[in-house]
């Protein structure tokens, strides 16, 4: 991240997601003294994102300016089919490993892997149904901040032993409560070196905003910055990117190792090239698996497959 990026990130801002022209300035020069440069930007906070999460701003064209002007463009949010992706708070949930036992205890025909499969594709109607049952948990942090709340008010202004078993169970609730939601923004959020417990709410909510605003395709350019339109473009451009990246000349072309020689502190033996090509054993798989981090992004099923020793 460059000098910019960091003074954003430590003002607590986020750079909107934009279409139209890459550069915004032009110095009007021609020649070798013309210089094209990227000055103007818009910058939203955290409170923007959540209330208008899908803005972004439209570069258009300078005209009689040096500058190009910014046009704020509306929240359009369209309709689209939501993914599955399993929430590590459901493993919090009363009853979860049950649910989970009745799908697996089913018997299927077929090799090990499909029956691995089948049960996946089978649980992910039970997870959505035990998601909706759980409803919104920053609301119902708020719902029992507010029940808590209510429950001290009373047993300060009457003081009687069963107002102070109330209180006790609404603050077990809502801990419960704000746990579930921690874990939630955390998966979401991915930010490791945020530590359980720090209760970090806000810079979550910050860090969720900015990633989906970022993971946004608005438009796709050309190298030389010209803007695809129509699909047919766009799916020849995408076609001629991968075909150079994977295949093509650069793909064949044979190349010389021995100049890194001089820069390599230090190189395989025979024996531990050797080693590199032993079949992989159960063990190893078992490692690599308890490894996974438990926040890792879900893989193309939406399961995020991290395991507990």
């Amino acid at each position: 991240m460059n000098e910019f990026g960091q003074c954003i990130m430590a003002t607590g801002l986020i750079h909107l997601p934009f279409t139209g022209c890459p550069y915004t300035w032009h110095n009007c020069s021609e020649g070798t003294r013309s210089l094209w440069k990227r000055l103007d930007r818009m910058l939203v906070n955290a409170a923007w994102l959540e209330r208008w999460p899908h803005s972004s701003y439209l570069s258009a064209l300078p005209s009689t300016s040096d500058h190009s002007p910014l046009i704020i463009q509306g929240d359009n949010r369209g309709t689209h089919h939501m993914l599955f992706r399993f929430d590590n708070f459901l493993t919090k949930r009363a009853g979860f490993i049950d649910s989970v036992k009745r799908i697996w205890n089913h018997k299927i025909t077929g090799t090990a892997m499909y029956e691995v499969v089948r049960k996946l594709k089978a649980l992910k109607t039970t997870f959505r149904q035990q998601k909706k049952e759980l409803g919104n948990l920053t609301a119902n942090v708020k719902l029992a901040k507010g029940f808590l709340d209510k429950a001290q008010e009373l047993f300060v202004a009457y003081k009687e032993d069963y107002l102070l078993q109330l209180v006790k169970c609404c603050r077990l609730v809502y801990s419960r409560a704000v746990k579930l939601e921690e874990i939630m923004l955390h998966q979401r959020a991915k930010l490791q070196w945020l530590k359980h417990g720090d209760q970090n709410i806000t810079t979550f909510f910050r860090m969720i905003n900015t990633t989906r605003a970022r993971q946004r395709i608005f438009q796709i350019s050309k190298s030389n910055g010209e803007v695809l339109t129509t699909m047919n473009e766009v799916t020849e451009e995408f076609v001629t990117y991968f075909q150079t990246l994977l295949g093509g000349t650069r793909a064949q072309r044979e190349i010389n190792l021995d100049f890194l020689r001089p820069a390599v502190n230090y190189c395989l033996s025979q024996e531990e090239s050797n080693k590199l090509c032993d079949p992989v054993t159960d063990s190893e798989i078992r490692d690599a698996m308890f490894d996974i981090a438990k926040d890792s992004a879900p893989g193309p099923d939406g399961y995020t497959y991290t395991c507990d020793s």
